[in-house]
């Protein structure tokens, strides 16, 4: 035993540290992905409340049918968003108790196992009381024997101290866990009940809208106002996407960082997904891109994209990899997800809803990122696409890949 005792004690303490690095890092990243979607619902919930106070000065006798749609659109977009952003909170507070409570059971085991220990330590201390330090050392045979036996001593003695704070300190950090499981719980009940509240307001928002849609639709004096809305949600999104000019060079270090690390090769050029890209989903063209005659009105209008016609709820895809750079409500446009793809290509999805990605986000090509709005949409059922390149609008259907009935 004394021969074995240094070698133990530096034994337990090896095999230890790697599993509590490990356990502070898996809390230290679940509390980091909390956090940021913490900041995400502030950011949300105060994008409500501004919507909320904006309408609230308004005169509701002057508004149109088309305006109070319009409004409600971006009531149902702003919620969708922020019960999205609960649920993936709520997801990631139910890893975090998961994995909170097995290091709980854990430690609580480990702490029994190292009472245990101290308690042998101390009946083999008790029972080997009547020898002294002192006098082991002093009855040694030789100097040899009195050396060892007094490097003995300092490493037992050493070995109690540890074990002792040792079992203090897990006995904190036991309870430490507690406490932030409790929490958890806490916020997770409280999420639980505001995305069922919103839910219930989301579900109310879509039943009036369709009812004001209705309305719209047999008031031929609403046209010239919704291509209005149109011509303006064209300059908005120009606007948006040469706003982007001032942060690409982070979001390009940023692209070139995450595809180095996934071992994703990147063409050359942006040219070479010309007609590569595959469909963002399935439907036909019902307004190609460039100038549209609308047959009620005569009225001429600029279509910047193409508007793809597709069931209510059908998924919308990621045309390529990218970064999700944003997520926002344009009006006659709906919610809007922008992709930054690196080497100024950007690709635009409109009049979708359900967004099922967040802002900053890296998706791969293919990946669901929300879909095609419900029949209560102005226009009905369809998916309003982009594609820009050097901060100019280009034709879609020139990049996406030829359907196949077309092959």
């Amino acid at each position: 035993m004394p021969g074995k005792l240094p070698y133990l004690i530096g034994a337990f303490a090896l095999a230890l540290a790697p599993l509590l690095a490990q356990d502070a890092a898996e809390l230290r990243q679940f509390d980091s992905q909390i956090g940021s979607k913490q900041s995400e619902l502030g950011r949300l919930r105060e994008e409500i409340a501004q919507y909320e106070r904006r309408i609230a000065a308004q005169d509701a006798a002057e508004k149109t049918t088309l305006e109070a749609v319009y409004e409600l659109e971006e009531r149902i977009s702003l919620t969708s968003r922020l019960v999205q952003a609960i649920q993936g909170q709520i997801v990631q507070l139910s890893d975090s108790i998961d994995l909170a409570q097995r290091k709980i059971a854990a430690g609580e085991e480990e702490i029994a196992t190292l009472k245990r220990n101290l308690s042998e330590r101390f009946v083999h201390i008790y029972k080997r009381r009547r020898a002294s330090s002192l006098e082991l050392i002093l009855t040694a045979a030789d100097w040899h024997q009195a050396s060892y036996r007094g490097k003995y001593l300092k490493v037992a003695a050493d070995y109690d101290r540890s074990l002792t704070s040792r079992v203090k300190t897990e006995i904190v950090r036991l309870e430490n866990q507690k406490i932030q499981l409790a929490n958890d719980r806490s916020l997770q009940r409280q999420l639980l009940a505001e995305k069922g509240r919103e839910d219930q307001e989301l579900q109310r928002n879509k039943t009036k809208r369709r009812r004001q849609i209705e309305k719209i639709k047999r008031d031929r004096q609403q046209d010239q106002r919704q291509l209005l809305q149109k011509k303006q949600a064209a300059v908005e999104m120009e606007r948006i996407i040469k706003g982007l000019l001032f942060s690409r060079g982070r979001r390009a270090t940023e692209l070139a960082t995450i595809r180095a690390a996934r071992e994703d090769i990147e063409a050359p050029d942006i040219t070479f997904y010309k007609g590569r890209l595959p469909w963002p989903t399935t439907g036909r063209v019902v307004t190609p891109f460039g100038p549209q005659r609308n047959p009620r009105t005569g009225t001429i209008t600029e279509n910047p994209g193409i508007d793809i016609g597709a069931r209510p709820g059908a998924m919308v895809t990621a045309a390529l990899s990218g970064l999700i750079t944003t997520i926002t409500y344009i009006r006659g446009y709906g919610t809007t997800v922008i992709i930054d793809h690196g080497k100024d290509l950007y690709t635009v999805y409109a009049l979708v809803e359900d967004v099922e990605v967040s802002e900053g986000q890296y998706v791969d090509q293919g990946e669901l990122i929300a879909h095609v709005a419900g029949s209560g949409s102005l226009d009905g059922a369809r998916m309003h696409f982009e594609v820009w390149t050097h901060q100019q609008k280009q034709d879609p259907e020139l990049w996406l890949s030829k359907p196949i009935a077309q092959r």
